[in-house]
């Protein structure tokens, strides 16, 4: 697990469902295959299949082996009780054991817990329980850290937040009527206290916060100089272009020759008058008015003012005729599968939007910046966040193996 990831991985982990991650390995003894999620074998396959037996996990025994309160580690000095390392162990171990019924039962594949669990790695799939246990404690802790040290703390707000967030959380899981102890007893049963589930909660927020106290909501408290710095660091080009298509954009095939010559013409045509205009924001000005009436590049909508991208993302074609411009100068019609470009290169500007986000926010070099800085300072974090076991203190998920 890459330190990063595993942070976003833990501060996701109760909003996508940290409760319910049990009812796996909660489901009854006898419960029925059929009702397990579909795969793509052969149904006729599944049917002819012997009865495997594959060890589960005693997820009751397993907690009754510690004491909640019982000390088993410690993390930067905090202590580490049994019932937050049962749970993270547990909820660890779910998951490989689901994986490893998964890859028997309808792949047909032999896995067991002693398998190596990824291609690059000699560690075991018993081993990696405790392991990953380890590090989510200590990402929790690393967030927990980073906040003291930059002072970032939870405002009335966001704590009023999170109380309303709770009483629906309590709602959707529990029932409208329900109360704080009903849900006390259900996160018992998935293994969680509710000093646990109200810490990740916390946890959640800080982290978000600390993103919005050093970097603005979307990157833009950080300067020119440092969102500029990024991009060529990462050796961004920045570029427009007015696209005239020699292929039928719905479905790719050439259009005719003579359509073809008429574009080449126009292209041409457009790439003389631009060139011809000295002054850059004349230029621009007029570059813009063109492009809205001949460019036929689907992606103007979303990136009116052209693309900001790292090498090996354009065709080549266009890539190399972005490398031979200086900042402002126009290129002659450069043809590639997709058509006639007319380019213009640009300087690097840390306001223009670079990608858009899985939620479909725009990005510009400010918060991809941003991100990359955060992400280095946690990672730098997590480094000095120790984790050691008190003496004598063992644990091993074959122990529960039946």
């Amino acid at each position: 697990m890459k330190k990063l990831v595993v942070i976003l991985a833990v501060v996701c982990v109760l909003f996508a469902g940290v409760v319910g991650y049990m009812s796996y390995a909660n489901r009854p003894a006898d419960a029925d295959p059929a009702e397990e999620p579909e795969t793509s074998q052969p149904l006729d396959a599944q049917e002819s299949a012997e009865p495997v037996q594959i060890p589960s996990v005693d997820y009751d025994a397993m907690r009754a082996s510690h004491e909640p309160d019982e000390i088993v580690a410690t993390c930067n000095g905090r202590d580490v009780r049994w019932d937050e390392y049962f749970y993270w162990a547990s909820y660890n171990a779910a998951q490989v054991e689901n994986y490893i019924t998964s890859m028997v039962t309808y792949y047909g594949m032999e896995v067991s817990w002693d398998d190596p669990w990824g291609q690059d790695t000699d560690q075991s799939f018993a081993e990696y329980v405790p392991v990953s246990a380890e590090e989510q404690i200590k990402q929790i802790n690393c967030i927990e850290d980073f906040a003291a040290e930059n002072n970032v703390v939870l405002s009335d707000e966001t704590l009023a937040e999170i109380e309303e967030q709770l009483k629906s959380t309590i709602a959707s899981t529990c029932g409208e009527d329900a109360t704080e102890e009903d849900f006390n007893q259900y996160l018992d049963q998935v293994y969680m206290t509710r000093a646990l589930y109200d810490r990740m909660n916390q946890i959640n927020y800080l982290y978000q916060q600390g993103y919005t106290q050093l970097y603005g909501e979307n990157g833009e408290l950080v300067d020119d100089a440092a969102a500029v710095a990024y991009l060529e660091d990462n050796e961004y080009i920045s570029a427009n272009h007015i696209l005239l298509m020699t292929v039928d954009s719905a479905t790719g095939e050439a259009l005719d020759e003579e359509t073809i010559a008429a574009q080449e013409q126009k292209a041409r045509e457009i790439a003389a008058e631009l060139q011809a205009i000295e002054d850059p924001q004349l230029l621009l000005t007029r570059f813009a008015e063109l492009k809205e009436e001949y460019c036929e590049d689907t992606g103007k909508v979303s990136y009116p003012d052209g693309y900001t991208f790292t090498p090996g993302t354009m065709v080549t074609e266009f890539e190399d005729a972005c490398n031979a411009l200086a900042d402002y100068q126009v290129s002659d019609p450069i043809l590639t599968s997709y058509g006639y470009h007319i380019i213009i290169r640009l300087p690097l500007d840390p306001d223009k939007t670079v990608e858009y986000s899985h939620e479909g926010t725009p990005m510009n070099a400010r918060s991809l910046a941003a991100s990359a800085e955060y992400a280095s300072r946690m990672d730098a974090q997590y480094e000095k966040t120790s984790f050691e076991y008190v003496p004598g203190f063992s644990f091993s998920i074959k122990d529960f193996l039946k």
